[in-house]
């Protein structure tokens, strides 16, 4: 039996990981500072929780032999206070340091780092292959290319097996991205908003799926020391996504954010190669399902005003423009 470690487990991703792990019969040991994660995603007793910011992961040395880590914590907000940027640094450059530390101390045989389609910027509608030259067009993305290749370094050095994914949009039970945010504005009988015209594509992938994709790159040997694109592969536009959620005409459009990609889609070949994965999940009956499943936790979630929104972006750009 496996133990396998993952930071940021209280989180949208990580919950829905810990759960499909333990029905694999894995051991699961999960640090998270509650600073974006809610504590009661975790439900199972048979997961061994430390409330701990992986900066301090060096205080449960004392922990048993962890043979994986899957290493999800990050600040991961595009729309971030300029007086909140260094969140990144800390989180997302000097954590991830503190893990590979970390994972070498403990020996550990496999290291899974998740990262972001984000990386690619502006990919000119085309679908984007793993050996596309990256330029990441916001702190978070920038921070992420940085992780890659700190992950890349460091395991080749210290001899550990690591496989890098670049998630697209995941959604699922427990998410807070675009998705859950559509859904959550029509249950609370708010204007559904939307940056810019809405026809921006992206592609989807559901929670079910990225599971089984990190459970075979576990199990595969094809998975050694390799990044991949973790995306269905097809684009849905965020006016489709509005009118699947509700075909009314109760959404608003906002200005657009000045770094928004207009398709981001991935090529998905080298995953479905190396690991034969593919998604399962039809995206129209996801977000049905997600509606159905999730309804409850989606209509308390907290949603930014209008007006809020609207400061945010306008001074995002207005950063981005200086």
């Amino acid at each position: 039996m496996k133990n396998v470690l993952i930071t940021g487990g209280s989180g949208f991703i990580g919950s829905n990981l810990c759960e499909f792990f333990l029905k694999k019969k894995f051991n699961i040991y999960v640090v998270d500072d509650l600073s974006i994660g809610k504590k009661n995603n975790i439900q199972n007793k048979k997961i061994k929780f430390h409330k701990l910011n992986i900066n301090k992961i060096h205080k449960i040395n004392k922990l048993v032999k962890i043979d994986i880590i899957i290493h999800l914590a990050a600040r991961a907000e595009i729309l971030i206070p300029k007086d909140r940027e260094d969140l990144y640094a800390s989180s997302n450059i000097f954590g991830l340091q503190n893990v590979l530390n970390f994972a070498q101390r403990k020996k550990v045989k496999k290291f899974i780092f998740a990262s972001s389609a984000s990386i690619y910027g502006d990919t000119k509608n085309k679908k984007v292959k793993e050996s596309l030259v990256s330029k990441p067009e916001h702190f978070y993305a920038y921070s992420k290319l940085i992780g890659e290749q700190m992950v890349k370094n460091y395991c080749k050095i210290n001899k550990i097996n690591y496989t890098i994914f670049r998630f697209f949009n995941i959604y699922g039970k427990n998410s807070n991205a675009v998705v859950a945010k559509f859904i959550a504005q029509k249950l609370q009988n708010k204007k559904i908003t939307i940056y810019g015209n809405g026809m921006q594509k992206r592609d989807f992938v559901h929670i079910k799926d990225l599971n089984e994709a990190i459970y075979k790159s576990i199990k595969n040997k094809n998975s050694k020391d390799k990044t991949y694109n973790l995306g269905s592969g097809f684009a849905v536009s965020v006016l489709d996504l509005k009118n699947i959620i509700s075909n009314k005409k109760d959404h608003v459009f906002l200005e657009k954010r000045n770094d928004d990609i207009e398709i981001s889609i991935s090529d998905n070949k080298k995953i479905t190669k190396d690991l034969r994965w593919k998604p399962k999940i039809n995206f129209v009956d996801g977000v049905r399902e997600m509606i159905k499943s999730d309804k409850k936790r989606l209509k308390k979630i907290k949603l930014l005003p209008i007006k809020i929104q609207q400061k945010l972006i306008k001074q995002f750009n207005n950063k981005i423009n200086t």
